[in-house]
């Protein structure tokens, strides 16, 4: 059974795995302290473990729990990852998971071209879901542009899409945020997103057709493109020696635009909470 979209997320530290959270606890640009310069060894693997609680769905009442391992290789800009949270690189840059390729990479900009397996949503992921059928998994081609100012002020955008073909449509997201080094082990990082998406994904995520609505009660009804959510963010991240380290955050969401119109919500409110642990290889 696939996991309930909101872990999925979640586990991302990020936002976007099935495209249906509310934010990322660690966007794009989101890296916490200044960028460092590339280390010596171009190569790099890092492996571990994460806790995730929170909605079952975008807009679900009902609570979920999830546990997971992760991973993360990187050679040179390319890197290859299960989610952001397990980055390789000391300072916690995220990946956003999947297949990678830093296009630019200096002490201001910051961009990259990446692919990631959508796994789309199983009905099975919450009995509000069922009858709604399955949301198809799919490839997604993502781009990010990220900049960060003087003072710890950063700011970043991405754009994905479905690059097979099945209906996934495009969603995107901006975001704006700050981060601080509490100790030469420990930074923590809060930021603001706003998310949208295109009438393709608004309507495999919160439409519902008439074979739907006859299938399980709810109204029909057709979404456009449009915003999807606003969220708030704090996270961090702690060095515990040359190799282990811990992350943890938590966000909050409120769904917007024809994402909430949807019958299908029945709470606009999001939120959620992770704690994990990474080694580097």
């Amino acid at each position: 059974m696939k996991k309930p979209g909101w872990v999925a997320a979640a586990l991302l530290a990020g936002a976007e795995a099935t495209a249906q959270t509310a934010s990322a606890v660690e966007p794009e640009a989101a890296e916490p302290g200044p960028v460092a310069a590339e280390p010596a060894r171009r190569w790099a693997a890092a492996a571990g473990a994460v806790a995730s609680v929170g909605p079952e769905f975008a807009g679900a009442s009902r609570i979920g729990v999830n546990v997971q391992p992760g991973f993360a290789v990187r050679w040179g800009r390319v890197s290859l990852a299960s989610r952001s949270a397990f980055a390789v690189r000391s300072e916690g840059a995220a990946t956003q998971g999947g297949l990678r390729v830093e296009l630019v990479r200096s002490a201001r900009w910051r961009s990259s071209l990446g692919l990631r397996w959508d796994s789309g949503r199983d009905e099975g992921a919450s009995a509000d879901l069922r009858g709604l059928g399955d949301v198809r998994g799919t490839l997604r081609v993502r781009l990010s542009l990220g900049y960060r100012f003087d003072g710890g002020w950063r700011a970043g955008s991405a754009l994905t899409t479905d690059a097979l073909g099945r209906g996934g449509g495009w969603q995107g997201e901006v975001n704006a945020g700050r981060d601080w080094r509490l100790s030469p082990t420990t930074t923590v990082g809060a930021g603001a997103s706003m998310g949208f998406g295109g009438s393709r994904w608004q309507q495999n995520y919160f439409g519902i057709t008439p074979e739907q609505s006859a299938n399980s009660g709810y109204a029909v009804y057709t979404p456009g493109a449009g915003l999807r959510d606003v969220g708030l963010s704090l996270g961090g991240r702690t060095e515990l020696g040359s190799r282990w380290a811990v992350f943890y955050g938590s966000s909050v969401s409120r769904l917007v635009g024809p994402s909430a119109a949807s019958p299908l919500v029945r709470d606009r409110n999001g939120w959620g909470l992770n704690l994990g642990v990474v080694r580097r290889l």
